[in-house]
């Protein structure tokens, strides 16, 4: 097995944040033909509420939504708009908790039972709550979307359950300072960093503060059905999004299986034997992120050929040149042509 876009084929997100997006498009006299004639798949399937998306599909979507948005902010605006239905039945079981601890504690055991475009983990440091956002997807003009759409929509959502909103302290991110940076302002009216080496948001620390929409009887059910997408989810994709996460977190600076292995938690043999028995290797994988970056690159970039070589981790532009030929079949260079 390949760790290619094309193992992102599985439909595994439900279409809400998709009809959010084609909605706000529609609303801003945005065609959804031409929209949709960039699509592999037509605007039925959102009308399905037994449909799911594969990443490929959501985050097709995505791009295209971006290229043809009147607004550079859509992640903003999404965000926005969501609500707990959004969530599903991850968001009813987090509304219905007893706590904001407890809230917490659900979204991280049964995160799978609502796919996200970002993957999140949270953690108590410092005296603070430390949310950081991994990119899954290797085209980075896409991040900027999945990370506004993600603090927005925790703000928006947790807003609707805890007595006191658990607005961001303090913002890190990993991309460049938009040029409606005015925007992000107006959202989150707290100190943001640019470039900086992981996407993060910084928020108090939840409490035993009773939630307004505590119900333990609602609580019981939704967990027995964010327990079976779970399961239903749960598989092969979920350790090798594990690896690749790792290495999209510092696209400049690549780790090595050693690396690697010690931040899951294992050590490199294991990391080996688990990859092998996914009939595929670290290097493949790593060899995969590296491509689909590199094409990113060169599409929606100005960066130099050299330029790329040096952030996919190459130490000689040559090495990226004669590996790029082997995936591609083409030169960089002709490919951007």
């Amino acid at each position: 097995m390949t760790f290619d876009l094309e193992n992102f084929d599985r439909p595994v997100m439900s279409p809400q944040v998709a009809r959010l997006i084609v909605d706000i498009l529609d609303d801003m006299n945005v065609s959804l033909v031409e929209l949709f004639d960039r699509l592999d798949f037509d605007q039925g399937l959102l009308a399905d509420d037994e449909a799911f998306l594969s990443f490929n599909q959501m985050f097709g979507l995505i791009d295209a939504a971006l290229r043809l948005s009147p607004i550079p902010w859509l992640g903003l605006k999404v965000g926005g708009a969501e609500t707990v239905g959004t969530w599903g039945a991850l968001g009813y079981a987090i509304m219905s908790s007893a706590n904001e601890i407890e809230a917490t504690k659900i979204g991280q055991k049964y995160y799978q039972a609502a796919p996200s475009l970002i993957q999140t983990t949270t953690r108590i440091e410092a005296g603070r709550q430390r949310i950081q956002m991994d990119p899954i997807y290797p085209i980075e003009r896409l991040v900027p979307f999945c990370v506004e759409e993600n603090i927005v929509g925790i703000m928006r959502l947790s807003s609707e359950y805890l007595q006191e909103p658990m607005n961001p302290l303090e913002i890190s991110l990993t991309y460049s300072k938009p040029v409606y940076a005015r925007k992000y302002r107006e959202y989150f009216d707290c100190p943001i960093s640019y470039d900086q080496p992981e996407n993060l948001v910084w928020t108090r620390v939840p409490t035993e503060q009773p939630l307004r929409t505590s119900d333990s009887a609602s609580a019981q059910i939704c967990l027995k059905l964010a327990e079976q997408l779970v399961a239903k989810h749960r598989g092969e994709d979920d350790f090798l999004l594990q690896v690749r996460r790792e290495l999209l977190r510092h696209p400049g600076d690549m780790p090595d299986m050693e690396k690697v292995a010690a931040t899951l938690a294992m050590s490199s043999r294991t990391l080996r034997r688990k990859l092998n028995a996914l009939d595929t290797s670290f290097r493949q994988v790593q060899d995969d992120v590296r491509k689909n970056l590199a094409l990113d690159y060169l599409r929606n970039t100005a960066m130099t050929i050299d330029q790329i070589a040096d952030r996919l981790g190459y130490t000689e532009s040559t090495n990226f040149r004669r590996a790029f030929k082997q995936w591609t079949m083409e030169s960089p260079s002709h490919f951007r042509k």
